[in-house]
């Protein structure tokens, strides 16, 4: 009875760090999950007796070969711990403990491909769309992880979106402009991890320079050589767009604005352009990239290494906003990314074509779309991680 008692402990607490695992947390948070939930169905092994690994190295496991994560996809509990023998004492002579071990295997599998992903915990309208707003999602879902009653919302009967489903971890708010394949939306669902959550921002630098070198002095268009990391920083009011610039390929460039308490505006007016191949931009500090009338952004993210398939990426410590709703839109294959949570992307889509594999994935704290936008699952030439909306979680073992 007792090793059955543990056994179950240890099937809720595989089912708790999967929770975890599913929602893109480390190791240490899914031991402390299972850990909490084991101790509520009796189990006193404590911190000693109790072990996590994921991805799996010792687990008697028959990995699903259908499963793309692997074994990455697995979360592996077992659980030990010592009780006072009570009748068998009486038989056991020189023994009054026995030792119990057991363990089960949890398994993230299923889900939903989707293209656009709202990262903030509670705002209402973390995804919202209104006005004339056309959005057509071929093959993917939206979702967003805020717990508000309104996570989703739509405003007014002008707008259409398209999607194969929505979900959000608080419920959803939209009316009959939602065109969906799926039954009904999925409400009260759980967390999506956030793909690029550990994808480090570049933290040295192969050239440095200040805001003219980037801005004003001619194209930067000399790398230091395939992959380099160009960085250049400025105060706020230093940062003044005022041209078209041309990025070289296979560099990431990092815009700091080193100003704490004022944001830095990246705003292209007048038909003015930055464009670059296999490239990521990189905003550090406090800033508002927005597109003007004619203005664009055409640009490609890398497919390989460390940053692939990041187009725009924004800091997670500080407030990126993205208006990338000018007249023309913004052509980028790969993510446009800004991460922290009080950051907001505007989003229309480009009159400019797609290629076969290429996509666009919108990942911010907030995500409202304006205007007419294109989205698609197949991201096969973009370099892009996926996002899965809406997996389950199955004990196989």
């Amino acid at each position: 009875m007792t090793k059955r008692k543990l056994q179950n402990a240890a099937d809720v607490a595989a089912f708790a760090a999967a929770t975890q695992l599913r929602s893109g947390k480390d190791v240490a948070t899914m031991t402390a999950a299972a850990k909490a939930v084991a101790e509520t169905c009796g189990y006193v092994g404590g911190d000693p007796g109790i072990a996590v690994e994921s991805p799996p190295s010792t687990a008697p496991l028959a990995v699903d070969g259908t499963d793309p994560n692997g074994k990455a996809a697995y979360v592996y509990v077992t659980l030990t711990q010592t009780d006072r023998r009570v009748f068998t004492r009486y038989f056991a002579r020189g023994s009054d403990t026995v030792s119990f071990s057991t363990a089960a295997i949890a398994h993230i599998q299923n889900g939903r491909p989707a293209c656009v992903l709202a990262l903030h915990p509670s705002a209402s309208g973390a995804v919202s769309t209104g006005g004339s707003t056309n959005v057509s999602l071929s093959g993917c879902d939206i979702a967003a992880n805020s717990i508000s009653q309104t996570a989703i919302t739509s405003t007014g009967n002008g707008s259409s979106v398209t999607a194969d489903c929505i979900s959000a971890v608080g419920s959803i708010s939209v009316n009959s402009t939602y065109n969906l394949a799926c039954p009904t939306p999925i409400s009260n669902g759980p967390i999506t991890a956030d793909p690029y959550a550990n994808v480090p921002s570049p933290t040295s630098c192969d050239y440095t320079g200040n805001t003219n070198n980037f801005t004003q002095s001619g194209n930067p268009s000399t790398p230091a050589g395939s992959g380099a990391i160009r960085c250049y920083s400025g105060a706020a009011n230093s940062w003044n767009f005022n041209r078209s610039i041309s990025l070289a390929p296979n560099v990431t460039y990092v815009l700091e604005n080193t100003s704490a308490n004022q944001v830095a505006s990246l705003q292209l007016t007048g038909g003015k352009t930055i464009t670059g191949a296999n490239v990521t931009l990189h905003f550090k500090g406090k800033w508002s990239i927005k597109l003007v009338g004619n203005s664009t952004i055409d640009i490609t993210a890398p497919t390989s290494g460390t940053y692939a398939g990041l187009a725009l990426f924004g800091s997670r410590s500080s407030e990126v906003d993205m208006d990338l709703s000018g007249n023309n839109g913004a052509h980028i294959v790969g993510a446009v990314y800004s991460p922290n949570k009080d950051s907001d992307i505007t989003y229309t889509g480009s009159n400019v074509a797609y290629s076969s594999g290429q996509c666009t994935q919108v990942i911010g704290g907030t995500v409202t779309f304006w205007g007419n936008s294109n989205f698609t699952t197949n991201c096969s030439n973009s370099g892009t991680k996926e996002i899965k909306a809406a997996q389950s979680i199955k004990i196989v073992g």
